[in-house]
């Protein structure tokens, strides 16, 4: 099993993580891949149905399909390499402070930790957090 401090220095330790980063990952590129098709079909759709000849169709629409393509060929790497690092932020803002609350839970109960459950400021779950800290508050049995 990997520690919990040598979990944060990989990439996908978690299978959770893993998870929702394929699921945010997803959410951008389903719809940017429909947005490009619909492009495709949208350009070459309006040129052949505005020109009768097919000869003039091949002329017009070759050099256009020949600029949408070079166009995506070299904004798309940037693109999806944009989606990715923002899909991985996000999700390790997610995935990485539920890791540190369970693993904190854990350290309470095995009486391995006292005090409250920190997290940083740009993580999510903070209002979850404030709740289980104060619950510790609560439940923290008085010395003898």
């Amino acid at each position: 099993m990997i520690k919990f401090n040598d979990r944060r220095k990989k990439f996908f330790a978690n299978p959770m993580h893993r998870q929702t980063f394929m699921l945010v990952l997803m959410a951008a590129l389903v719809p940017a891949t429909i947005v490009t098709i619909c492009l495709y079909y949208l350009i070459f759709g309006i040129t052949s149905a505005e020109v009768g000849f097919p000869e003039a169709i091949a002329y017009n629409i070759i050099p256009a399909a020949e600029r949408v393509t070079t166009i995506l060929l070299l904004t798309a790497p940037l693109a999806l390499l944009i989606i990715l690092i923002f899909a991985y932020k996000i999700t390790h803002r997610i995935v990485g402070p539920f890791d540190r609350i369970v693993y904190e839970l854990d350290a309470h109960i095995k009486d391995r930790r006292k005090g409250h459950i920190k997290i940083r400021k740009s993580d999510k779950f903070h209002a979850l957090v404030e709740k289980i800290n104060h619950l510790l508050d609560k439940i923290k049995l008085p010395v003898d």
